[in-house]
């Protein structure tokens, strides 16, 4: 259904990118230090960057369908956003996506961020050589 096929958690490491925190005050880039998506149950999936500055932010996504797009707010026959949560504390999000695209000659994922919220400002960026953990 990803297009690639799992990968041992070591490689989370090896992610690269970032994300623009940005409409909250001064814009803050977040480089990534790992990131990866992971199976919880399931349609049910976690989406983790870590960040150098010591900062995480997760995703958790239901995967519905092939297409590469996950929506908030969604349906319940499409792939979409249930929570973002930022050092802990649940974003208040709006119309938000994530694009996660297969690269199969990498055996890993490229994401696109694009996060709305109502108090912490926008989320925007890509980070590529994730992997798909179980």
């Amino acid at each position: 259904m990803w297009g690639i096929d799992f990968s041992e958690e070591g490689s989370s490491v090896f992610a690269i990118g970032s994300v623009d925190k940005q409409n909250d005050g001064a814009k803050i880039s977040y480089i990534a230090k790992a990131a990866n998506v992971q199976h919880v149950k399931d349609d049910i999936y976690l989406v983790t960057y870590a960040f150098q500055s010591g900062d995480q932010l997760q995703l958790t996504i239901t995967k519905k369908t092939v297409d590469y797009n996950y929506h908030f707010p969604g349906t319940t026959t499409e792939n979409q956003i249930i929570v973002a949560i930022f050092n802990g504390e649940t974003l208040d999000l709006i119309a938000s996506d994530i694009s996660i695209q297969p690269r199969a000659e990498e055996n890993k994922l490229y994401t696109v961020t694009n996060l709305h919220t109502t108090s912490a400002g926008d989320f925007n960026g890509t980070i590529g050589r994730v992997p798909l953990l179980k």
